[in-house]
């Protein structure tokens, strides 16, 4: 490496170390999702540094607060595997999808602009769209702003196949997931694909709706994991090159050549 990135290269053996060590104490991350019901007994002890939740009346948007409501389960299943691998995070809560576990683009947008604006370093966006090639433009927009910021975009990948283009995971500069069956704090890379890391999205419990738990499989329960991940390097290594934690998190990661 050359020139300012060689300069904030951090010491493998000490990265390895912060994976191990660090808690993402002092880091923010945001969940755009269904919102998190911090009363699960799951999250117990958890706060929100911010909760808003974003939506349409058909014509404006509207952001209001939202009083620690998950309207499907998915968004307090994802933090909470969120702050299993990184509980010294600071969390935040930005609803966009709905009962049905949908939203619109635009929605998901200004949630996402809203995370940025608010001053969050990472943000996981467990879902992706397969819409129409128009779409697309909606995505990066946001996208673009956030590897301008240095701000770390996590997504999951496909539940079907990772070579099905979906966004925001489809982006170079997002940190992309595809769950598989592996142990709870594995990583594992895929250098050179789009979708470019692996963990356990197999048969995860999670919290749901109702204080009820669940045993769901799909990337979005992976894409925590690598979020807390970041967190913790986040944390040790504050005053490195933003756009070298993927490839920092790269070399760290175990190649997936050694895991089917």
């Amino acid at each position: 490496m050359s020139g300012e990135l060689s300069q904030n290269w951090p010491d493998l053996s000490r990265a390895r170390e912060v994976l191990q060590s660090a808690t993402g104490a002092g880091v923010k991350v945001a969940v755009i999702d269904s919102g998190i019901d911090v009363c699960h007994e799951a999250l117990k002890g958890a706060k929100l540094e911010d909760d808003l939740v974003v939506s349409c009346d058909g014509i404006n948007l509207r952001i209001e607060e939202n009083h620690s409501t998950d309207v499907y389960g998915h968004g307090t299943a994802v933090a909470s595997l969120l702050l299993k691998e990184a509980p010294g995070i600071t969390l935040g809560s930005f609803r966009a999808l709905d009962s049905s576990n949908h939203a619109r683009s635009f929605v998901i947008a200004e949630c996402v602009n809203q995370a940025i604006s608010l001053g969050y370093q990472v943000i996981n966006c467990s879902f992706g769209c397969r819409g129409l090639a128009r779409y697309v433009m909606d995505y990066k927009e946001w996208v673009d702003r956030a590897f301008l910021e240095g701000v770390q975009i996590v997504a999951a990948c496909s539940n079907v196949d990772a070579g099905i283009r979906e966004w925001p995971a489809y982006f170079p500069s997002v940190i992309s997931v595809r769950g598989i069956d592996c142990g709870a704090h594995e990583i594992f890379s895929r250098k050179g694909r789009m979708v470019s890391f692996l963990a356990r999205g197999e048969r995860v419990e999670v919290p749901w709706l109702n204080g009820e738990t669940k045993t769901e499989t799909g990337s979005s329960y992976a894409a925590p994991l690598v979020a807390g991940k970041i967190a913790r390097l986040l944390e040790g290594f504050p005053d490195m090159e933003k756009s070298a934690i993927k490839p920092l998190l790269s070399v760290l990661a175990t190649p997936e050549i050694e895991k089917k």
